[in-house]
């Protein structure tokens, strides 16, 4: 996080630099991104940055809690009052949310894009398990009240349920990305209204009977 010489600063000048942060951070991948073109942009030494955070991972850090403070601060009103609306209502709009708020600040969504574009990375990571528990404890709460209120089977995994739906939020924004990059704004409903309709009823052919039988296990030998 960063220092508390940054955090005295003038607003003006912290603006000054964060915006460059985000610029060069919504350019350039992490590895990539340059302190030297931080620095120039936001018009301060060197030595001086050096002054308001640890390292370039610590500005990257600070940036990313900035754009997932900004989306909470995004979401809809069906979102900020859950039991209004039945379960399946509320995740639909979280998600479609998302994606609203990648299309209101493009240049938040390049800085998500650039990290998801290398999983393999470190800090990638990093950002996964620092944002797990946020999700967790987002989701994990709206489960429990739908089992509660019957729209969710009772013997359902929470912990697991939890777990994939947050990790949909995310995969959600990048699967339109990688179908349709050009509109992703036009089609993110009928993907985002295709997987409620999976979480909904499964993947099961309702047309077509089948006796309920225990999953085959795979023999040691297999």
């Amino acid at each position: 996080m960063p220092r508390d010489t940054f955090i005295n600063l003038p607003d003006a000048k912290r603006k000054a630099i964060t915006e460059a942060a985000i610029d060069e951070f919504a350019a350039y991948p992490f590895e990539q991104a340059s302190v030297n073109r931080i620095v120039a942009n936001s018009g301060i030494a060197k030595g001086s940055f050096y002054q308001y955070f640890v390292d370039k991972e610590d500005l990257f850090l600070y940036v990313m809690g900035l754009i997932a403070q900004e989306k909470i601060n995004y979401l809809s009103p069906v979102i900020r009052n859950p039991d209004e609306h039945d379960f399946f209502t509320v995740i639909r709009e979280m998600f479609l949310s998302g994606v609203q708020f990648a299309r209101a600040h493009p240049r938040y969504a390049a800085v998500g894009r650039n990290v998801l574009g290398n999983k393999q990375a470190p800090i990638y990571r990093e950002l996964q398990a620092a944002a797990r528990p946020t999700s967790f404890a987002l989701f994990e709460p709206l489960i429990e009240k739908a089992v509660d209120r019957g729209e969710v089977r009772a013997d359902i995994d929470v912990g697991m349920l939890n777990y994939m739906i947050a990790a949909m939020n995310v995969s959600i924004v990048e699967y339109c990305s990688e179908i349709d990059p050009q509109s992703i704004y036009e089609t993110a409903t009928e993907s985002v209204d295709a997987f409620i309709d999976l979480l909904k009823n499964g993947i099961r052919n309702p047309d077509r009977l089948v006796e309920e039988q225990p999953p085959a296990r795979l023999s040691a030998e297999s």
